[in-house]
């Protein structure tokens, strides 16, 4: 009897201590499991999508919306289901576990997935799914347990289901609302020093589940004993005799409503994927009852959602804080831990991306814009605009040549990055060898600019800067030789006057106004010898003036108005309310600073030759430094020059016409009809404009229309509601007026040409500054640039001093042919003998009160010909763009720039212009009793006659040393060693 005792113990022992065995092996190596598990967990951090991505609710019911919000949740649930295995190791270390974590830290409240590694790209798959604006990035998590509380301070525990799993808790499809409301204002509580973490991990429960859910189901059909109900069976039939044990119970009974409720709730749960679920809460402050606190508003939080009926959570408080820190840190999730079963409904109750209706703070941080893919199909070269980030996958975003001929649109509020992003446009421009110009008004951008320069173009560079009042760069509006281009530039004078004075066609520049300037401005140009936009109040207040030029007017309409209209209209009673009305729009440009730029006759470089040569030109028009209507007007003579010399490219094969980009920052400020024509019209001259402001309700509706149909490429920073209504027709459906108002700074959207075809929108970052400024370089480049292309300020006032003198001995009757009436009647020949010495007398310093005349650099009208040297700052310090040795600068004998300023009393200058001034009215009536009195422009080099207006009147152009001449001697006739010109009476 003992053996048969025995073995029937070994029999039953062995069994139950191999299987206690291999639990405890399964359990240790599951452990051991769970701490490798965590090290190789990937952190990544949830950037919730913007608001605009939120289901549009309207008029529609509220719990519609909530309703077909979470269902996107269980989009991502589904797909994360199907990183459940199956295998031995399965069975052996369990399902691995994904952990969704909402945390308040730092005062803000973010969402983060942390990740088994091998399945990161399902579960980013996974949500981007749901949520396609969602961005997911790679962290490091932040420590949210205070250093001030330490351990005490510490609190935490896990939440577990009341009752059986069996059994669902509150879904939004029974509430209809969003009960994670709640617990997102629990955390919101934190503020900064404390630290609030809720875990929701989960993992793929096995496939069966949900028998014990249909045995519970079947049994309450069949009104049956679920749990233990065969062991109670054997035990009643052993104890119990037969008679009283009791009847067999019919198969079905009749349910009651509760009953067929639960049965149904119980169903209903079963039809989704379940998942074993395990809820940890983990709380740090500075004090413990703080950190109690906080705990009870995630605790109270939590009974959202309990049904009533069914299911619900209870909180679990951890007493050992070493373990709660432990298992948060590497998100331990017990294999044996599986009484908490949430199916994919459930899971997407408690955690789910939030929208902006179900968000109660501004805590919670969302995208203020959603990632957009750029276009497939991407230029290899061209000009670099920015970088498309879409689900952590870059490109750069480049724009054709071809494409660049249409233009570019930039727009966004001050502080997006416009100027900047124009900055590195023009700094791939300048390093690649491109010609272009720069429109500045603020001038910051300008001076960045010039100090980037590199050593092979720094003889490309022209730096006009107006507040350089030493050395004013002369720039002539009215140098125009064909009637078309008066027509043009007369065009455009009124547009300007429009545009300063009358932006909203309310009359104050009328067809009066425009009128008189128009036949002002043909009287000045007529004449030979030129004339300024500053010379037109001469012309108006001054009869005898105005008298000298009619003479060589050949407009018919223009002749009428100076010889019978405009005398008629002075002897009206207000005439002189409408001249001084007139005269008095160019008061604020009758300063020194801009009349010495637009009073100069002859400009300091040509545009045509600036597009065409491939030169750099930086315009620094700073309204700071020269006045907000000074600039303005400068702004837009540029912009008419540059469009009058493109549309002269007509002459010039099309192949040969060489791309010239024209960026012009707040260009609202130089709006005229020149950007409507050259934006329809100047693509086939190789005029490129970029174009950037910060608002379209600064522009004409005309210049709206034009870059909305003629430009293409745009790119949208952020903007305001108004320009986004008017914008986000050329970015629907994929953003919407919300979206363009709320970018981040350095952000865009963009829709660019790529070979001709338009592009869909996409989201652009901007790049940071590509070029470095260097300061010394910018000084000496700006001091050469001055002196290679500006002239002294006492010349050009001298000469504009001279000019706008009254000469009123060119009103007296002709003299006898070749003789001076009134001064002895010296011959033209003699006259000119007399200039000539007078030209070549020096100048002494006879006074002790002087003004110091800077030497000017011979140059031409034209920009690039001139010969002078490089400062020699440049061309010793290789690191500035220099080479080693004086390879790239002339000899001290040829530096046409290295003689000392000349000291020139006022009194003799203005007595000696005075002599001069004598001699040519001497000269000017011989000239007229001549019936052959034509003059022609003779070039001493060639010794070949053109025609007197061709070329500006060199006999009364500004005066400049002589080239290599240290004497202070000035050549009246000559701007230029390699072009001297005089005059020759025939």
């Amino acid at each position: 009897m003992s053996v048969w005792a025995a073995l029937f113990v070994l029999v039953v022992l062995i069994p139950v201590v191999s299987f206690l065995f291999i639990d405890q092996y399964k359990n240790t190596i599951r452990e051991t499991k769970n701490y490798e598990r965590g090290l190789k967990m990937v952190p990544m951090k949830i950037h919730l999508p913007p608001p605009s991505d939120d289901i549009e609710g309207g008029s529609r019911d509220e719990r519609d919306v909530v309703d077909e919000a979470l269902s996107q949740a269980q989009t991502m649930y589904n797909i994360i289901y199907s990183t459940a295995t199956k295998g031995f190791k399965t069975k052996l270390y369990g399902q691995r576990h994904i952990s969704f974590e909402i945390v308040a830290s730092d005062g803000l409240i973010h969402y983060y997935a942390v990740v088994p590694a091998v399945i990161t790209e399902t579960v980013k798959q996974a949500i981007e799914a749901a949520y396609p604006a969602a961005r997911l990035e790679e962290i490091e998590m932040k420590n949210i347990f205070s250093q001030q509380g330490g351990s005490h301070g510490v609190i935490g525990g896990e939440f577990t289901l009341k009752k059986d799993y069996i059994y669902p808790i509150s879904t939004y499809e029974d509430s209809k609302r969003d009960a994670s409301r709640a617990l997102l204002d629990a955390l919101s509580r934190a503020s900064r020093g404390d630290g609030m973490a809720v875990q929701f991990m989960f993992r793929p429960a096995s496939e069966d589940w949900t028998q014990k859910s249909i045995q519970k189901v079947d049994a309450m059909r069949k009104n049956k004993k679920t749990d233990g109900t065969v062991a109670l069976d054997i035990m009643e039939a052993l104890w119990k005799p037969p008679q009283e044990r009791p009847k067999d119970k019919p198969e079905f009974k009749n349910l009651t409503s509760l009953e067929e409720s639960e049965i149904e709730a119980i169903e209903r749960k079963i039809r989704y994927p379940g998942y074993e679920t395990l809820v940890r809460v983990a709380i740090s402050s500075s004090t413990s009852s703080r950190s109690q606190a906080l705990l009870q508003s995630v605790i109270a939080a939590f009974s959202m959602f309990d049904s009533p009926t069914y299911n619900g959570f209870k909180f679990n408080m951890t007493n050992n804080i070493d373990d709660l820190v432990t298992s948060y840190i590497f998100r331990f999730f017990p294999q044996n831990f599986k009484s908490n079963i949430l199916n994919s409904v459930e899971l997407s109750t408690m955690f789910h991306l939030p929208s902006r209706t179900s968000i109660p703070t501004e805590k919670v941080q969302r995208q203020r814009i959603k990632q957009v893919d750029g276009p497939t199909e991407l230029m290899d070269e061209g000009l670099l605009l920015g970088v498309n980030e879409f689900r952590g996958v870059k490109k750069q975003i480049r724009l054709g040549e071809n494409d660049r001929r249409r233009h570019v649109y930039i727009i966004g509020q001050t502080g997006m990055g416009k100027s900047k992003l124009l900055e590195n446009l023009a700094y791939q421009d300048i390093m690649d060898g491109r010609g272009f110009a720069f429109i500045d008004p603020h001038g910051d951008s300008a001076e960045e600019l010039i100090g980037m320069i590199p050593k092979e173009r720094i003889d490309d560079v022209i730096y006009f800067n107006p507040s350089d009042i030493k050395n004013p760069i002369g720039f002539n509006m009215f140098e125009a030789t064909t009637p078309e281009e008066m027509d043009f530039v007369i065009s455009e004078t009124n547009s300007m006057l429009k545009s300063l004075y009358d932006p909203g066609n309310t009359g104050i520049v009328g067809p009066r106004m425009e009128n008189i300037v128009r036949n002002a401005a043909i009287l000045l140009m007529s004449d030979p010898d030129g004339g300024t936009f500053m010379d037109i109040p001469k012309v108006l207040v001054d009869a005898e003036f105005a008298k000298s030029k009619i003479k060589y007017l050949k407009n018919q309409r223009a002749i009428d108005f100076w010889t019978k209209e405009w005398p008629a209209s002075q002897r009206s009673n207000d005439a002189g309310e409408v001249v001084s009305w007139v005269v008095s729009k160019w008061a604020p440009f009758e300063s020194g600073l801009i009349n010495n730029i637009l009073g100069q006759k002859t400009s300091g470089f040509n545009i045509r030759e600036v597009m065409d040569g491939q030169k750099i030109l930086i315009v620094n028009l700073s309204k700071g430094l020269m006045g907000e209507q000074a600039a303005k007007l400068l702004g837009m003579v540029f912009v008419m020059k540059f469009q009058a010399a493109a549309m002269s490219r007509a002459d010039t094969p099309e192949s040969e016409r060489k791309d010239f980009c024209l960026y012009v920052d707040e260009f609202q400020n130089f709006a005229t009809n020149s950007f409507e024509s050259i934006l329809s019209e100047a693509r086939k001259y190789r005029l490129n404009l970029i174009l950037a402001n910060q608002f379209m309700t600064q522009l004409t509706d005309t210049i709206k229309s034009a870059i909305t149909g003629n430009v293409p490429t745009k790119i949208v920073g952020r903007i305001g509601i108004d320009d986004a209504e008017n914008l986000q027709r050329a970015f629907t459906p994929t953003f919407t007026a919300e979206d363009l108002t709320k970018l981040p700074n350095y952000n865009a959207v963009a829709t660019i040409l790529v070979g001709g075809i338009p592009s869909a929108p996409f989201t652009m970052a901007l790049l940071p500054p590509i070029g470095r400024s260097n300061q010394q370089l910018r000084d000496a480049l700006k001091r050469y640039s001055s002196s290679k292309y500006g002239r002294p300020k006492a010349i050009v006032e001298a000469e504009l001093k001279e000019r706008l003198r009254v000469k009123t001995a060119l009103s007296a009757s002709p003299p006898a042919s070749g003789v001076s009436s009134e001064q002895g009647g010296q011959p033209a020949s003699t006259i000119n003998e007399q200039i000539s010495a007078l030209n070549s007398r020096p100048l002494e310093n006879t006074a002790p009160q002087s003004r110091s005349i800077q030497p000017q650099t011979p140059k031409s009208s034209g920009a690039g010909n001139q010969s002078i040297d490089r400062p020699s700052f440049i061309g010793q310090n290789p690191a500035l763009g220099g080479s080693q040795g004086p390879a790239n600068v002339q000899s001290p004998q040829n530096n046409v720039i290295k003689s000392p300023p000349q000291s020139v009393d006022d009194s003799f200058l203005d007595g000696w212009l005075r002599k001069r001034e004598e001699l040519r009215e001497q000269e000017a009536r011989a000239t007229t009793a001549t019936k052959t009195s034509t003059p022609e422009v003779i070039n001493r080099q060639t010794k070949s006659a053109s025609p007197a207006r061709s070329e500006p009147f060199r006999a009364q152009t500004p005066l400049t040393p002589k080239s290599n001449d240290n004497s202070g001697r000035f050549d009246v006739n000559s701007r230029d060693n390699s072009e001297e010109v005089i005059f020759k009476i025939r």
